[in-house]
């Protein structure tokens, strides 16, 4: 074989295999980039609402179970009345509706130190109250919704099956009741340039309302409908009738539509 023409056939053979082992590390990595991508998707933690969310307070209608550790003979199973009090032996009345478990407990505990030596009280839920929502406005299915458990405002949106086409895709107004009783309200911001906001995360507390307002399209189009949709046939009917009348100088009716 002339010599020249060997070194080309062995140049052209490192050539080919290079090609190969780059192809095949190529084809191995873009294996493993495909099988690790279900993998790497990333996963939100699935305790973050329930950690995040706030404790418990009791509201009227709530049945719970009151023990004394050292004291069995006084524990009892009541029911906070509308009043938001309970009945207990040797303390009589004991206002705990609004608080959480870990305050009513303590609340009891300062009463009971009073009559026995070791007041080592524990309080457990045994039957929650009917917790409630309310979604009104511009939502497909306005209605009370059950509260089973943690809710985002959001979610609540969702369960009256979502926004209609007339609500403000953007806002709602949070109704809340306040420490005296009295609602306070809240707006709140569901997206902000097309991306979830907190204020959408929002968890609800019982008998919260939240409220889908109409869109400033939506507002336009019903004044329309009310000031001048329904004022024309009215108002060009008679002027038009008066405009034929004085020309003609008879009382010719012609059809506006």
């Amino acid at each position: 074989m002339v010599p020249g023409f060997a070194v080309l056939r062995q140049a052209q053979a490192e050539a080919y295999s290079t090609r190969v082992v780059v192809g095949n590390s190529l084809l191995f990595a873009a294996f493993v980039i495909v099988a690790n991508a279900g993998q790497n998707q990333y996963v939100p933690p699935a305790q973050a609402v329930s950690e995040n969310a706030p404790l418990y307070r009791l509201t009227p209608g709530d049945v719970i179970e009151v023990r004394l550790f050292y004291n069995p003979e006084l524990n009892d199973t009541v029911q906070i009345r509308p009043d938001g009090r309970i009945s207990m032996q040797l303390i009589g009345e004991v206002a705990v509706a609004s608080k959480t478990i870990g305050e009513a407990a303590n609340l009891l505990e300062e009463r009971y130190a009073k009559e026995v030596r070791t007041p080592n009280v524990t309080v457990q839920v045994k039957t929650y109250a009917a917790q409630k929502v309310y979604v009104v406005g511009e939502v497909v299915r306005p209605e009370v919704i059950n509260l089973p458990g943690p809710m985002t405002v959001l979610e609540a949106i969702g369960e009256a099956g979502g926004i209609k086409n007339t609500g403000n895709k953007k806002l709602a107004v949070l109704l809340r009741k306040g420490p005296g009783g009295t609602p306070e309200g809240r707006r709140l911001i569901l997206f902000d340039h097309r991306v979830l906001s907190a204020d959408a995360s929002i968890l609800l507390e019982p008998f919260d309302v939240v409220m889908v307002p109409e869109s400033r399209v939506s507002r336009l189009d019903r004044w329309v409908d009310q000031t001048i949709r329904q004022m024309i046939p009215v108002m060009m009917t008679s002027g038009f009738d008066y405009f034929v009348s004085r020309q003609t100088g008879g009382a010719a009716t012609v059809p506006v539509f």
